[in-house]
């Protein structure tokens, strides 16, 4: 069918419903906590329609919710569904709103069934000469299928399967189009709570209607029905599958019908584009409305020649403050060429200086690239614009400016004065956003669509050489967004103001930036040979751990594929399924972790898998990750990627190493100082307890802390109710998992997944907890009630967590909102005491004069390479920082050690 000749019908509700359950196991929620997964599945099938399509006329018609004469005629008719859930109610609204935007027509009908508006559309379009196509997964529309009128059938999720026509009923049925609402009479619709003939299923009713032919036949005949039940189940039914098949038949109706009033039309840019950004839509809308020509109107934007340089340096030098952004090669920040800077003042207004790339060969100062002469030498820019960087007394602003400092530091600049950095403002102000990104933060804050990087390039150019863009595209690109990280300043520094978290921002974030820097830059060292010998083991073990698990399974296959795992484990060997997914039975680790208790196939397979990516990412990738002139790893600490307030890394992740596996152990083993260094580590001791203790103010947890005891000992005794010296590890150890449990929201179930126990002795073990501990659950429950009347949980510090999915009616979503409102204040609170810690005890460093450097973070715990001789005065600042960066009722103790690597230096 032509799309030209076409009417496109699309079943609004079912694709709504369809979208909303695609999201039920994993909502999508935004950073105001709104459930938008109804709105984004149902914008996401239209929008892959209209481009597939590209229909010219195209209708999307809902349900009015109101009675309709179905209703009257049959008081059961849909009564068995449930209502529609809360969470898609209050999506519908968005939903009609983006339909409206998008230049569709929207059709409504009060007391009319969507169905029959959708039927009498398509016979309508059919008599003017129009071809109609209906998207829809309601097996009813079966009935319209004809040469003239098809189906576009929904795929599982959010995709759309081709569309079919009246072959889909005779090879899916053996009948025709007309037969199906007969079919449908007889064997009944639950969905739609349809009679039929009680006692007819669908096996039966197909094989009554191919000998039949049609429902009155089969009722003018009902003397030849065999067997005799049946025949009898006929006969008592009959009324019933009369009124079921004038329930299913789909009716016409008074629609209007005039085919340019269907016409898409434009989609209304700026309605559109406030209420995509309002549901954190950005991949949409950049999908929509991708970057065009910019409007040189509103902005003065200019290319520097070296004859201009000195000028803008004078600019530069006499500014209160101005915005740097750097255009380089690489995302390495200590390898990285520098393209070109670009500089902003003030808003609307920008300039570019191009650097030249060295000559090749030059084995000092930017890293070689081969005949590019464009740009400025790197020497005269160093001179001319060094000053102006370097000045305290100017405020530098940025987006990722620890990355730019660290790109132009590594090239001899000195940066000072850095103040701002909108990235972190934004992290700050909204820790849940999905994206940080200037060309998102641009969008949604100052309704500007920025050149994208990629658009930079043609189309298909896999290499995007930022070398070979030419020299005014550029600029304009560099300016950009220079220009707007100063608009996002002025707006973000007053939000921080508004809403009290301008000291969380400049006191805790902007400094610790600097300081995460200055770890980055110094970077730490490997033993990498140490690592080789390692990866040669687990290769062996690895090697161990396929034979066994293909002697378990009783053949070869795959271990990696996860096709060939659910065959083995589901299909051959008969292990109980858990959840389903796109690809089939889930086998993540959870799964295998629940089905290992009882089988050791899937034991294996788990210790397989976690052998296998402990050596891809650590024990072969650290190795590859050693920087050729420094010999040291640098890895990037991530301020914006957590929620919670604590800091991530990558390249590589040391957040994840395990500690208390023995492989673990080792790769810590293989991180060493410099010669004749030593490491030293620092772990605070039970944080999130003494917090918990803390903000509880329960009597036992906190003179538990004040005495010096061991808590765990002292939470098993009082749940086993007998004396500490009486404790034995097993009890203790259980004790521990509940104590650590409850901060993290932990119920029966989990507990009893954790220590390998039913259910209601889990259940017995928390109660009693909660019994000695009263103050714990008073925190628990006043935690959650001031989450759910304020919509957020936050830390000692102000650090705020929205909470939107705290009044959910699902219960997985709603459950999970607890849990944070728990959580946040003591696992937020420890991350930003870390955070104080590590900006003091850096500060101290530096007043002191010390050569030794802290060099890694990770969780609760700092990493120094220590010069031996300041060794103790070391260690008594960082003990004295991270004892006091924040005062609690119970006393801080970090734990403090040495070694000749990691492994060691950690007590």
């Amino acid at each position: 069918m032509s799309s030209a000749g076409n009417l496109f019908i699309v079943d609004g509700h079912a694709l709504a419903y369809r979208a909303y359950f695609a999201f039920i196991r994993n909502p999508l929620v935004n950073s105001k906590g709104e459930n938008t997964g109804a709105v984004f599945g149902f914008l996401r099938m239209l929008l892959l329609l209209m481009k597939k399509y590209e229909p010219r006329h195209l209708a999307v018609v809902f349900d009015s919710g109101e009675e309709t004469d179905r209703h009257r005629e049959y008081a059961d008719y849909k009564a068995q569904r449930p209502a529609m859930p809360d969470e898609m109610v209050d999506q519908l609204p968005l939903i009609f709103e983006a339909t409206e935007a998008l230049g569709v027509r929207m059709i409504v009908e009060p007391g009319v069934e969507a169905d029959d508006l959708i039927a009498s559309l398509a016979r309508a379009a059919n008599a003017a000469g129009l071809d109609a196509t209906i998207v829809t997964g309601d097996k009813d529309f079966l009935q319209l299928l004809s040469d003239r009128i098809r189906i576009i059938r929904p795929e599982k999720g959010t995709a759309l399967e081709e569309e079919v026509g009246p072959e889909f009923c005779r090879e899916r049925f053996g009948l025709e189009p007309r037969q199906i609402v007969d079919l449908l009479a007889l064997m009944g619709d639950s969905s739609d709570n349809i009679p039929g003939v009680p006692g007819i299923g669908e096996k039966t009713a197909l094989k009554l209607l191919h000998e039949f032919g049609s429902l009155d036949a089969l009722y003018d005949r009902i003397e030849e029905v065999r067997p005799e039940h049946v025949r009898e189940k006929l006969r008592s039914g009959a009324e019933s599958a009369r009124l079921s098949r004038g329930l299913v038949t789909l009716r016409d109706t008074a629609v209007a019908f005039s085919l340019p009033a269907f016409e898409v039309g434009a989609p209304e840019e700026r309605r559109l584009t406030d209420l995509l950004l309002r549901l954190e839509f950005h991949q949409l809308l950049k999908e929509l409305f991708p970057a065009g020509e910019r409007d040189a109107s509103e902005r003065t934007y200019t290319l520097v020649t070296e004859r201009d340089l000195d000028g803008l340096a004078r600019r530069l030098g006499g500014a209160r403050e101005f915005v740097f952004d750097v255009e380089t090669m690489s995302v390495d920040p200590l390898d990285a060429e520098v393209v070109g800077v670009s500089f902003c003042t003030q808003e609307g207004t920008a300039c570019y200086v191009p650097v030249a790339a060295p000559p090749k060969g030059e084995a000092a100062g930017l890293f070689p690239r081969a005949g590019d002469a464009q740009g400025i030498a790197p020497e005269r820019v160093l001179e001319a614009l060094g000053p102006a960087l370097a000045d305290e007394s100017i405020a530098k602003i940025g987006h990722n400016i620890k990355f730019d400092s660290l790109v132009l530091e590594s090239h001899g600049f000195r940066i000072g004065g850095v103040s701002f950095d909108t990235m972190i403002a934004s992290y700050c102000l909204d820790p849940e956003r999905r994206s940080h990104s200037l060309d998102n933060l641009a969008l949604e804050f100052a309704r500007h669509r920025k050149i994208p990087y990629a658009g930079l390039f043609p189309a298909g150019d896999r290499e995007k050489d930022i070398r070979t863009v030419p020299l005014e595209r550029l600029s304009e690109y560099s300016c950009e967004d220079a220009d707007y990280t100063m608009r996002l300043k002025k707006l973000f520094e007053g939000s921080l103001s508004e809403r009290g978290l301008e000291s969380l921002f400049r006191d805790v974030e902007m400094p610790l930036c600097l300081v995460l820097k200055r770890m980055e830059r110094e970077g730490v060292a490997i033993d990498s040979g140490k690592l080789g010998a390692l990866s040669l083991v687990v290769a062996k073990d690895l090697d161990r751990l396929t034979e066994e698990i293909h002697r378990l399974a009783g053949e070869e296959f795959n271990i990696n594929s996860g096709k060939q795992l659910q065959r083995i484990l589901f299909e051959k060997l008969g292990l109980p399924r858990a959840r389903k997914t796109k690809t089939g039975f889930s086998t993540d680790e959870d799964v295998l972790s629940e089905l290992a208790r009882g089988n050791p196939i899937a034991a294996r397979v788990l210790e397989h898998r976690q052998l296998s990516k402990m050596r891809s990412t650590y024990l072969d990738a650290l190795p590859r990750l050693v920087n050729p002139r420094t010999g040291r790893i640098h890895t990037s600490f991530n301020q914006t990627v957590t929620a919670t307030g604590r800091l991530s890394s990558s390249e590589p992740n040391l957040q994840n190493i395990p500690v208390r596996t023995e492989l673990g152990r080792a790769i810590r083993s293989a991180f060493v100082p410099r010669r004749g260094n030593i490491l030293m580590d620092a772990d605070y001791s039970q944080i999130e307890l003494r917090i918990m203790a803390h903000l509880s103010k329960d009597d036992a947890f906190v003179a538990a802390f004040r005495e010096g005891g061991d808590i765990h000992a002292r939470t098993a005794a009082r749940i086993y109710g007998v004396g500490e010296e009486a404790v034995t590890p097993d009890m203790r150890g259980r004790a521990k998992t509940i104590n650590f449990g409850v901060i993290y929201g932990m119920g029966p179930r989990g507990l009893s997944n954790q220590l390998g126990i039913g259910f209601d002795e889990a259940k017995r073990f928390i109660d009693e907890y909660f019994e000695s501990y009263p103050g714990v659950k008073a925190y628990i429950d006043a935690a959650i009630a001031d989450a759910r009347r304020r919509g957020f949980a936050e830390t000692l510090l102000g650090r705020r967590r929205l909470l939107g999915e705290i009044d959910s009616e699902n219960s997985r979503a709603r459950s999970f909102a607890e849990r944070i409102a728990v959580n946040t204040p003591i696992q937020g609170t420890a991350a930003d005491m870390i955070k104080l810690a590590m900006i003091r005890i850096d500060r101290d460093i530096a007043d002191a004069g010390l050569g030794s450097r802290m060099i890694l973070q990770v969780h609760d715990e700092l990493v120094f390479e220590v010069v031996p001789a300041e060794r103790d005065r070391l260690a008594a600042i960082v003990r004295e920082r991270m004892e006091s960066s924040l005062a609690l009722d119970v006393p801080v103790r970090a734990e403090i050690g040495f070694g000749e690597n990691w492994l060691e230096a950690h007590r």
